[in-house]
């Protein structure tokens, strides 16, 4: 819990340090990390920093939006402001406030990272002990692959390796030198993340708590970005080590996951709240804008087990969970287990052999097991339960949608590819030297 409150403090300190933000164009002012950090205190709250970025309670574009967004996308749920009518309708424009705020924050937590990562590296062995030095650094290796990651697969053609339609990959400190950047293509995006997960995965902390990144952390999301670029054997390779190396273990109960929150045995990477957290202030899910959306999702799951811990009408009741104060599920170990089943689905279409861990969620869900004969047959049984074990968590459904290729099918107003991701926010194109209107990705003209 100190840790927690000491997160918490130094989340206010760094945000007075006003560091540069990636599309931001106002110049920086001579509170800079280069002057504060001095020590391995120091280091730590730089760190704590890129964490805020994440948790701000000035700001719900990283934990609050990355359920909302996603979801409306897909038609899961639905939401309620001018700008994020847009997004549900599937029909966005590049000038929408709420896409542009989402990029930006992506790229807040990749700026804040790379500070830690370039400040820590500077202080020598009397200031800061090589162990403590090696782990902030792999963590915020993590940090800074799980934004790019994130940027990645809303804003670039994360489903072709083959196109030039990747990222802005940003290793060092904004400045103004630093601050213009071309886009990378999809495969060196790729290759950028993967490398801070090896990164991450030797000096990161062993894994101790649910908030905060660790080498469990970072073997899971490695596993699921190599799932997302379509390496579906190592994807399933990684996704068993994490199974099976008992850092995390599944709640006996669906329900469990929600009501215990970060304390919740098979959270892997969570947001931390507690009683003192979840104020007006400091939650903006206490004014939660996203409702349930009647159709092809709430048919899904009428007769799920899952259904009455994940909603109540048009109430999102699994991440918005009032009695453990309302956390943001980013990687839970349930994730696993489905991506190793999808994994071996389509490495080597061994039908039976990935019913195994495919089954191991539905039988804890106390529903029916797969009987699949066949690969379509495994394929919509394994759709279907990323849906239901895992809707409104960390853009779950609607990428589930994208690779097993339902999107078009479950919600009309998706007509082209061009809608699987998000325009590139006018402001970057407009204070980027390198990128032109050309850069923006199609359909967005």
């Amino acid at each position: 819990m100190k840790k927690v409150l000491y997160i918490t403090i130094l989340a206010i300190t760094l945000t007075a340090c006003n560091l540069t933000d990636s599309i931001d164009q106002d110049p920086p002012n001579n509170l800079v990390p280069e002057n504060v950090v001095t020590n391995e205190d120091d280091a730590k709250a730089l760190l704590n920093g890129a964490y805020s970025q994440i948790i701000s309670y000035t700001n719900s574009s990283y934990y609050m939006y990355s359920e909302i967004i996603p979801s409306a996308l897909i038609g899961s749920m639905t939401i309620n402001s001018s700008s994020d009518e847009e997004i549900f309708d599937n029909d966005i424009l590049a000038e929408n406030a709420t896409v542009r705020n989402f990029w930006s924050i992506f790229y807040s937590v990749i700026d804040a990272a790379n500070n830690t990562i370039a400040n820590t590296e500077k202080l020598s062995n009397d200031l800061i002990t090589p162990e403590a030095k090696k782990e902030i650094i792999g963590e915020a290796h993590f940090l800074r692959a799980m934004a790019t990651f994130d940027a990645l697969r809303y804003f670039g053609q994360f489903y072709d390796s083959s196109s030039n339609l990747g990222v802005i990959l940003r290793t060092e400190p904004v400045n103004f030198v630093t601050r213009s950047i071309k886009r990378s293509s999809v495969q060196e995006s790729y290759s950028q993340i993967l490398s801070d997960l090896d990164y991450a995965i030797s000096n990161a902390p062993d894994f101790t708590v649910s908030y905060r990144g660790s080498k469990t952390a970072a073997k899971a999301l490695k596993a699921r970005v190599l799932l997302y670029n379509g390496q579906y054997n190592e994807a399933a390779n990684i996704a068993d080590q994490v199974i099976n190396e008992g850092t995390t273990s599944l709640e006996t109960n669906f329900s469990d996951v929600f009501d215990k929150g970060y304390n919740a045995s098979e959270n892997i990477l969570v947001t931390f709240r507690d009683s003192e957290s979840d104020n007006d202030e400091n939650n903006r899910k206490r004014f939660y804008a996203g409702r349930v959306a009647d159709g092809w999702f709430t048919d899904l799951m009428e007769n799920d087990p899952r259904k009455e811990a994940s909603y109540s009408g048009t109430t999102v009741l699994k991440t918005n969970n009032e009695n453990s104060f309302r956390p943001t599920f980013f990687i839970r170990l349930a994730e696993m287990y489905l991506i190793k089943a999808e994994g071996i689905s389509r490495s080597t279409g061994d039908v039976e052999a990935a019913k195994i861990p495919l089954n191991k969620i539905i039988e804890r869900a106390s529903a029916d097991l797969s009987t699949a004969t066949s690969i379509e047959e495994l394929n919509d049984d394994i759709f279907n339960q990323y849906i239901k074990e895992m809707a409104y968590e960390n853009g779950s459904d609607w990428f589930a949608a994208l690779r097993f290729e339902k999107a078009m099918d479950l919600k009309p107003s998706i007509t082209s590819v061009d809608q699987y991701i998000l325009p590139i926010p006018t402001t970057e194109i407009e204070g980027n030297e390198f990128l032109t209107l050309a850069d923006q990705n199609p359909g967005y003209e």
